[in-house]
């Protein structure tokens, strides 16, 4: 279907909901006639923002509102007479009023807030103060467990990425590309892929397959906030098995002046007295450009109703690598030979660019209405990597193909000439084209009692993964080398000697390997269609209890295309290699191995010289079967929820409660080729390779489907203790969904055993019960100490080679009457687990210390993880024994400001980790090295709304580093050097 149909299809429902919202509104409310109200915003004064969440009250009444999104409160039903009135909020110095409410009249009463520590600069202080304290309000204010931080709250990091500002809460653990950049987020131990991160409460096109989020492809700039909720609640998807990430918009009706303009122009450098590899030192210099655009106006006659938004980024995130990769003979005996040892240097610059429109429009005080679109441009143009490996036979010997002499030491090894003894250089030059897009409708209501929001949306990706304009990955390999690894002075760089065989610094020597040259050409395109509705309804009793309930319809849609090629060398001499291309490799071990540049063999996707090149075009045609494939899943839920207090006065006035259940059905799809039972032979495929693959895949077309649907229960209560401290216990369940992959069909069939292994897409999620407890102390200004504990007990492991039934004797089996009598192997749900943990984390701003320690500020908090279980499998894993499990993460952020000088230090820690587990072998295990990131910053307040800073990224080149079985064995170091970012941001 086209877009623009599909589209106006979708945008019938959201349409006819708001024409019907607005048609709700011109009726009268139905409400006495001599009831009074107060209504009005509360504001900080220092940044012009008006504050959600800030606290209200009567105390003559004990009735208590917290504003909402934009900063607005209303008491409504009031009887004429005079009332005290108070507005709190984190931070910021309370304010007592006294105001009389004549019969039928609503007065109005704004409260602009402020506190004297906005002295020391109105405009730095105030808006990173006041980020601390929106997180403090919202969190104290929940009565489930959840972290909140202002995107803002940590100052301008170097790339602005919505990753860097999750890896700095308490429960979040991340995972980093090889050049540097976060691209994963886990929460609680559990991998990125079980957990669900939404764009303002809307699944975002862009997770794949896996259902990874990734953080690096959007700004944190285009948000306002990020909410990371621990315990789930009904009314938001139960698809978390650690918990859920929202990123939050501002609403631009949420600001008291007119107009504002913001703005960050930055260059991100590698400074030549810093160690960088070769691309990089040839683009040392990269620019960050933020600019944002808010105004309020007044529409129909209405004031300040109309709020719009638009914000802009471009950045160029240039990072440089250096690794060096070994693997060790299987033992945890010393000494160890190491059989294969491998460097490379890689240059990537991920460019992204994006923009997002918010337009938000308060059709009557009772009604607000809400535009999002945004559109994010993320491109990896040319990523560069050059590989060289050396490896030998696993065997000790002196004769045949034996490769390890014997007499190695557990610091150096040597190699004979055997044939087995290789160096393979590995030039890769590929692209990554990312656009993804966003559009939804929704809107809000209060009638009285009762409340209504909807929204409707629509997101898109396409994905390209190529060569670029010219690239391609070429393999040249030479054979019979001996050579000697000397790790004695460097176990980084050690010293590499050759000893016996052709010389391997000669190009003339290499030769490309069988189907050495190959291209991609892939294309994803994913889309996600939401619709969801909620109802919240004030029970007319005496304590404040609601009734809620919602649903929610999403269809999630992944198709796969792939145009793959490789060819096969046909010259008689060596291919001629670039010169120009200087390595580590010789400037640092002076082993001056040749490299080649795959853009002089392939140009536009086009060979440069076709004669030299055979294609496998039976590869190329088989791809265009195994390549493409298509998967959708389709969500339906409900929930039903109560919430409220328990009592209106005393003890109970203070007990807080959550209880509900949620309802999601979900439905799968899938279909792509498989191939013939009895596929073509070798010398088929070579002389008819199109007829091959279509008699091998044409006929063979799959289509699979399945549906399960859960219910997933929660309680949460919370209990104010006293003024500061509040206590939080909750139950609640969760799950996190399979891989999207399982719904491509799969056959592999092993004759001799009679077996038939197939994907099940009706493979159920994994399912936690989840336990919550937590104790905060709130104190002024800006502070706040938590202790939380939970335990999670997950069920339904993913297991793999289960029996699940026979292949039907029939010619109309499904299989196209193959395979008959076969048992059926698939992946099934199983096995038990446990997680529990620690979390601790404090923050203050310690405005009561004398002098220059006035301006101090700290953030810092702990995770501790502990986990055992059979994880689906026969035998009792540990903490140290489950793969990606990150047990010690921890973070401090000292902060300090004087006048308009300012400085900031951010550390982030993880310990060590297990990144692969063997039962077989524990010397097989791979570890990662535990890692301190320590990042300093200085800025300087040029004027009030201009700020200068300069910060420096990972300030002592802490390298990712790896370790095979004992600490000794480093089997990976990945070191992407140091940067340093200078920044100026103003607002006006």
């Amino acid at each position: 279907m086209p877009l623009p149909a599909l589209l106006s299809r979708f945008c019938r429902l959201p349409c006819a909901l708001l024409l019907a919202q607005a048609c709700a509104t011109a009726l009268p409310a139905a409400a006495p006639a001599a009831s009074g109200a107060i209504t009005g915003w509360v504001s900080n004064a220092a940044t012009g923002n008006l504050l959600p969440g800030a606290t209200v009250q009567l105390p003559a009444l004990g009735a208590v509102e917290h504003t909402d999104d934009t900063g607005r409160y209303t008491f409504g039903a009031l009887a004429a007479g005079e009332y005290d009135i108070v507005a709190t909020y984190a931070g910021l110095d309370p304010i007592r009023d006294r105001i009389v409410v004549p019969a039928g009249g609503t007065v109005r009463r704004n409260f602009d807030l402020t506190s004297g520590v906005y002295q020391l600069g109105a405009f730095t202080v105030s808006g990173q103060r006041e980020g601390a304290a929106a997180a403090i309000t919202v969190q104290r204010n929940a009565d489930n467990v959840k972290n909140i931080v202002a995107m803002d709250s940590y100052g301008d990091l170097p790339n602005l990425s919505a990753g860097e500002v999750a890896a700095l809460l308490p429960g979040i653990s991340v995972t980093v590309a090889d050049d540097g950049p976060i691209n994963g987020i886990m929460v609680r131990g559990m991998a990125a892929s079980l957990n669900r991160v939404t764009v303002d409460g809307g699944l975002i096109a862009g997770g794949g397959l896996n259902r990874s989020f990734a953080p690096e492809r959007y700004s944190g700039a285009m948000f306002d906030q990020l909410e990371l909720t621990k315990g789930q609640t009904p009314d938001r998807g139960a698809d978390s098995l650690g918990g859920s990430i929202d990123l939050k918009s501002r609403s631009p009706l949420s600001m008291r002046e007119k107009r504002r303009m913001n703005y960050t122009f930055a260059a991100r450098w590698a400074p030549p007295f810093e160690e960088h590899v070769f691309f990089r030192e040839q683009h040392r210099l990269h620019p960050l450009i933020n600019v944002g655009y808010q105004e309020v106006f007044g529409l129909g006659g209405g004031e300040r109703n109309l709020g719009v938004s638009l914000q802009a980024f471009y950045s160029e995130n240039a990072n440089g690598l250096y690794a060096t990769n070994r693997d060790f003979e299987n033992t945890l005996s010393q000494p160890a030979y190491v059989w294969n040892y491998q460097t490379s240097e890689k240059y990537n610059n991920r460019k992204q660019g994006s923009l997002k429109a918010i337009v938000d429009y308060r059709l009557t005080p009772a009604t607000k209405l809400r535009l999002n679109a945004s559109y994010v441009d993320s491109d990896e143009p040319t990523v560069r990597n050059f590989i060289t490996t050396a490896q030998t036979t696993q065997q000790i010997g002196t004769t045949g193909t034996a490769g390890i002499l014997p007499g190695y030491t557990d610091r150096i090894t040597r190699a004979r000439a055997a044939a087995g003894s290789q160096i393979t250089q590995d030039s890769r030059v590929f692209s990554v084209f990312d656009r993804t897009g966003e559009v939804s409708v929704g809107a809000e209501h209060e009638l009285n009692h009762l409340q209504l929001d909807y929204r409707a949306g629509y997101s898109w990706q396409e994905r390209n993964l190529a060569n670029g304009r010219s690239g391609a990955q070429l393999q040249t390999r030479l054979s019979g080398i001996g050579w000697v690894l000397d790790r004695t002075a460097s176990d980084l760089y050690p010293r590499f000697t050759q000893t016996e065989g052709p010389d391997f610094t000669n190009p003339a020597n290499y030769r490309p390997i069988a189907n050495g040259l190959q291209t991609r050409d892939n294309d994803t395109d994913e889309y996600v269609k939401d619709v969801r509705l909620n109802l919240r309804y004030q029970l007319p009793v005496g304590p404040a209890i609601f009734l809620k309930a919602g649903g929610l319809w999403r269809d999630n849609g992944i198709d796969e295309l792939a145009r793959n090629r490789r060819w096969s060398y046909l010259g008689a001499t060596a291919l001629p290699h670039d010169p120009a291309l200087v390595f580590w490799d010789t400037t640092r071990m002076n082993r001056p191995i040749p490299q080649w540049e795959p853009a002089m063999f392939v140009r536009a996707r086009q060979l440069v010289s076709p004669d030299l090149w055979r294609e496998d075009l039976y590869f190329r045609e088989q791809t265009r079967y195994t390549g493409t494939s298509g998967v959708s899943e389709t969500i339906t839920a409900g929930y039903l929820l109560s919430e409220g207090r328990l009592g209106a006065a005393g003890f109970l006035a203070g007990t807080s409660y959550i209880a509900g259940v949620r309802t999601e059905k979900t439905e799968t799809e899938g279909w792509g080729w498989v191939r013939a039972r009895v596929p073509s032979t070798a010398a088929q495929q070579a002389a008819d390779p199109v007829g091959s693959a279509q008699r091998d895949y044409a006929n063979n077309r799959r289509v699979t489907g399945a549906s399960y649907t859960k219910s997933f229960p929660s309680v949460h209560l919370a209990q104010n203790l006293g003024t500061n401290f509040k206590a939080r216990v909750s139950w609640s369940t969760s799950f996190g969904r399979p891989a999207m992959t399982n719904f491509v069909p799969n056959e592999t069939a092993n004759e001799n055993n009679q077996t038939l292994t197939l994907n099940n897409p009706g493979l159920l999620p994994q399912s936690a019960s989840n336990w919550d407890a937590t104790l905060d102390y709130y104190f002024e200004p800006v502070g706040n100490v938590s202790v939380g504990w939970f335990h999670k007990t997950i069920k339904d492991f993913i297991l793999t080679g289960i029996q699940s039934g026979t292949v039907a004797r029939d010619p109309n089996n499904g299989f196209g009457g193959e395979y008959q009598g076969f048992t059926i192997l698939s992946s099934a749900n199983g096995g038990t687990a446990y997680v529990q943990g620690w979390e601790f984390s404090f923050q203050q701003q310690f405005t009561s210390l004398p002098g220059l320690l006035r301006g101090l500020g700290l953030v810092a908090n702990v995770t501790l993880l502990d986990t055992h279980g059979d994880f689906g499998g026969t035998a009792v894993r540990r903490t140290g024994e489950v793969a990606g499990f990150i047990p010690r993460t921890g973070n401090v952020i000292l902060s300090w400001r004087h006048r308009r000088l300012s400085a900031r230090l951010r550390v982030n820690y993880h310990g060590d980790y297990i990144t692969t587990y063997s039962a077989a072998s524990t010397a097989r295990n791979l570890y990662v090295r535990s890692r301190t990131l320590i990042n300093p910053s200085v800025g300087y307040e040029m004027r009030p709304g201009l700020t200068f800073s300069a910060e420096i990224s990972n300030f002592t080149n802490a390298h990712q580093i790896q370790y095979r079985g004992i600490r000794d064995q480093m089997a990976l170091d990945r070191n992407s050097g140091t940067t340093i970012t200078f920044s100026l941001s103003g607002r006006y």
